[in-house]
């Protein structure tokens, strides 16, 4: 496994984490065939590999995800660095304070390593919710302060509002084939030492493998978000191609190949999700190695054209 710091605070995490999202909810059809013992064992396989990084949230399945992470890693706390994050209703001074009480019972813990505000909201002010994740650092219920879903000017207007300590991460979605965050955001958080924290790096399942040339998701559900999000269908059939020619030159996977392109910035760690064990072994398989230039290349034309 390969190992970041966590912008400046010390904290060294996985460059491969594990998302927490789809435990304790059937969104998007996750959490179907997907039990509370499966995902302990997930938890624990991923820690076993080195994962050290598992990031969930209060919104995540009710507080169900917070409960079965932290079931999970209760006689390991010391192995883990814990994200987790506060909804975007809960932002004033008292609601932000409440809300890591919340996530502290159901996770079994007495503090946080990373605490994020989960979106902005702009009908709170943004200095009342940085002055408690200020406070709550400086009295040990957190070790670092993140945010996610920010834009560049909101995250620079969140780091105004600290005095004694920075943003530590910005999470954001970053994939192959959603790269906003290439203008911007991602320049700035490597000049400025801020870890990006990419979620949704295999495009919500759709760069796992499961997919190809003539094997594209058929539900209008996906069909709508691979329109409205990622380009339309023939984009995400020409990148498919691209990956899979490089994957099997190389001997690994697609989602290997994905996160190995995601992570190719030291800024960047990567929170893939996995319903299986074997999807943890496979993502743990994404680092020790380095695409070369003609392989971005080929990814960029495929992009391109």
């Amino acid at each position: 496994m390969e190992y970041a710091e966590l912008g400046r605070t010390g904290i060294r995490v996985s460059r491969v984490g594990l998302g927490t999202w789809q435990i304790g909810t059937s969104y998007w059809g996750w959490g179907r065939e997907f039990t509370r013992e499966e995902a302990v064992r997930v938890i624990r396989t991923a820690i076993e590999l080195g994962v050290n990084f598992i990031d969930t949230a209060e919104l995540y399945g009710g507080g169900t995800s917070e409960r079965i992470v932290g079931e999970a890693i209760r006689d390991v706390r010391d192995e883990v660095v814990l994200a987790t994050k506060v909804s975007p209703w809960h932002l004033t001074y008292r609601g932000v304070r409440r809300a890591l009480e919340g996530s502290l019972r159901r996770l079994g813990l007495s503090y946080v390593d990373l605490y994020q505000v989960h979106w902005p909201n702009p009908v709170i002010p943004l200095g009342q919710t940085m002055r408690a994740m200020e406070d709550l650092l400086g009295e040990g219920k957190i070790r670092a302060i993140g945010v996610s879903n920010f834009s560049l000017g909101r995250l620079e207007a969140a780091r105004g509002h600290l005095s004694r300590h920075d943003v530590a991460s910005n999470q954001v979605e970053y994939n192959v084939l959603k790269r906003d965050v290439e203008r911007d955001l991602l320049p700035y958080c490597e000049r400025e030492k801020i870890t990006l924290i990419a979620y949704s790096p295999l495009a919500q399942g759709l760069l796992t493998g499961k997919y190809g040339p003539g094997r594209m998701p058929k539900g209008l559900q996906r069909r709508v978000m691979i329109a409205l999000r990622y380009g339309g269908s023939k984009r995400l059939a020409r990148i498919l191609e691209v990956l899979g020619e490089i994957a099997r030159r190389r001997g690994v996977t697609v989602p290997q190949v994905s996160l190995n392109w995601v992570l190719r910035s030291p800024a960047v760690v990567a929170i893939p999700g996995a319903k299986r064990e074997e999807h943890v072994r496979q993502n743990v398989g994404a680092v020790g190695w380095s695409l070369t230039q003609d392989e971005l290349e080929a990814i960029e034309a495929a992009l391109s054209s």
